[in-house]
């Protein structure tokens, strides 16, 4: 291991420790650098703790699409919607909204594609080394998923999306209704039919997935900090001084900005200013039945529903539900209604599910408007990374991300052409 020097503080300070960070300073820790994790909290109770678990590899189209701009209007202020818009946050989002709509543009939307394709080529085998690497691979469970349906224009929307996907290497396999509850008993008898996707997967514990990237950081001969970053300062590429809340200061050689929907002021202080908003997501989750209570549905895969744009997915702890977007900002409190609506929809879809007990959780998704992620050196500091903005796809693309991040941080050329992914490219709209 490098010696650093007794006035610096680690050779590399990760800035975040959801699964993103945690897997960056897994890998920087195991290609033989000194390592510091550090977040504003404990490790992986961010956005990372409550997501819903799906190994999401059939996801390449963003979601700023003309498809979702046509559909968006008639529903951001429902409040049953699946994507919902606060009043309170009209106002703050409003600069958000209209990049997405820029970034919805049939050129642009054909550049978003490729740009995630070049991610998730080889996001499912890169997750499945990290996590074998960090001793996890129990967690993981790459048997696919199924997308259900309820209705004739579910089933067109599903099978259309399932032939979209083909050309770009995205197996999948239509079931017949009596296929499906053959395969999944407790389904509600009024699902007609679904698409089994079977490159996917999904996860066990999302939490225990970032605890046990940090403790592989740490068994490597890395530190785990906790203190919150108000701003950071870098001088010329030999150092990079991160000032805390509690009045301290942190110095190392290299920075890794990983703070999710917390990274937008990191990146300001240096002089960055990026349009990073956050996606609230909101999820319940089933508890396994106690000995003697009544038995609730068995899953071995996550079931995604076409219509309600939710998914459920089986994990060590129970049973849980994600889905739906709400924009809203970081202080708003939760909407009780949108717990109360995923119970609905979990009741619908398993309608011997036991909901009463359900325990309920909201997290924000760092979200750029095109919904790809920052990822690469900053620009007018060679000490400094960014990785951060996944949206909905963090612990699925937190293996490759790691990996570009860990060649880039060493100085080597990116496995990936990084150019979709700079911090700047919203200046060039």
């Amino acid at each position: 291991m490098p010696h650093i020097g007794h006035s610096l503080d680690a050779e590399v300070i990760v800035i975040g420790a959801g699964v993103i960070g945690a897997a960056c300073a897994f890998r920087l820790a195991q290609a033989g650098r000194e390592v510091m994790l550090l977040d504003a909290g404990q490790v992986g109770m961010g956005a990372s703790f409550g997501n819903a678990g799906h190994i999401a590899t059939e996801q390449l189209f963003p979601l700023a699409s003309a498809e979702v701009i046509r559909n968006s209007w008639r529903y951001l202020l429902d409040a049953d919607s699946p994507l919902r818009l606060r009043l309170a946050y009209l106002l703050p989002v409003l600069p958000w909204l209209a990049r997405f709509v820029w970034a919805a543009r049939t050129p642009a939307f054909a550049r978003g594609v490729a740009a995630l394709l070049a991610l998730q080529q080889s996001a499912r085998a890169d997750l499945a080394q990290l996590l074998r690497d960090a001793e996890l691979g129990r967690l993981l469970h790459l048997d696919g998923h199924l997308e259900v349906w309820e209705s004739p224009s579910g089933r067109t929307s599903a099978l259309t999306q399932a032939r979209r996907l083909r050309p770009y290497g995205i197996e999948s396999l239509p079931l017949t209704a009596d296929v499906l509850r053959e395969r999944v008993p407790g389904l509600s008898a009024k699902l007609q039919g679904a698409v089994h996707y079977m490159d996917s997967g999904h996860v066990d514990d999302p939490h225990a997935v970032c605890t046990g990237l940090a403790q592989g950081v740490q068994r490597l001969g890395g530190r785990i900090r906790q203190g919150r970053v108000e701003r950071l300062q870098a001088d010329g590429d030999k150092r990079a001084t991160l000032s805390l809340q509690d009045g301290s200061a942190l110095s190392a050689q290299r920075v890794v900005v990983c703070a999710g929907g917390w990274s937008k002021p990191l990146v300001a202080s240096l002089g960055y200013h990026v349009p990073l908003d956050t996606e609230r997501g909101y999820q319940i989750t089933i508890a396994h039945p106690t000995p003697g209570a009544a038995a609730q549905p068995t899953l071995t895969r996550p079931i995604a529903s076409n219509e309600r744009k939710v998914i459920v997915t089986p994990m060590a702890m129970g049973l849980r539900m994600t889905g739906t977007v709400e924009f809203g900002g970081l202080h708003l409190p939760p909407d009780p209604r949108r717990y109360e609506l995923l119970k609905r929809h979990l009741q619908a879809l398993l309608p011997d599910t036991d909901t009463t007990a359900a325990s309920t959780w909201m997290g924000f998704r760092p979200s750029l408007p095109d919904h790809l992620p920052v990822l690469g050196v900053a620009p007018r500091h060679a000490n400094v990374f960014f990785a951060f903005g996944h949206q909905h796809l963090g612990l699925t693309l937190a293996g490759v991300s790691a990996r570009i991040m860990t060649e880039v941080v060493l100085g080597r050329r990116s496995p990936v052409e990084l150019a979709p992914y700079r911090i700047n490219r919203f200046a060039f709209d």
